[in-house]
């Protein structure tokens, strides 16, 4: 695994073997250039009862048998933490100051501060996780693995 830039997104590079295409998308099998903690926590290949990783990328011209170098973008940790951890916190802790002292909502509700508090909380966090989700697909959408053929030798497996 090596670590590399893709328009201002970290990326891993690895290198592999197309072992199938099936219309527009190719399954390239991984080959590791060594047992990193990235690799292993990036998943974006799927592991085969085999224990191959197997990782699915745009066809584009590649044929089974080809060698290929694949680019997968890595979102920054940061990035999540904050998506999946601090906005909801956030949203919550909002929902739980705003909701106990709006009387609109209590009296909308029928419910007392507290519990209008902890329901307005609770709809704001999973409104922040349902963001995040989102936020999740198009990132996944916008930065798609690269594929680089490779000469038939450059693999040394």
């Amino acid at each position: 695994m090596t670590s590399s830039r893709q328009a201002g997104t970290r990326c891993l590079r690895e290198e592999g073997t197309v072992v199938r295409v099936s219309g527009r998308q190719a399954a390239v099998r991984i080959h590791p250039a060594d047992n990193s903690a990235a690799c292993a926590r990036c998943s974006a290949c799927r592991p085969t009862e085999s224990g191959e990783l197997l990782l699915w990328v745009d066809a584009a011209d590649l044929a089974e048998g080809d060698r290929v170098r694949v680019q997968v973008p890595l979102p920054s940790p940061w990035r999540g933490i904050l998506l999946v951890f601090a906005a909801p916190a956030a949203a919550l802790v909002a929902g739980l100051a705003v909701g106990s002292r709006w009387e609109g909502l209590q009296t909308a509700l029928d419910l007392g501060p507290d519990a209008s508090g902890a329901f307005l909380g609770a709809a704001l966090a999973v409104l922040a996780l349902v963001v995040a989700a989102m936020e999740d697909r198009r990132f996944r959408r916008r930065h798609r693995p690269r594929v680089e053929r490779l000469p038939p030798h450059s693999i040394g497996v």
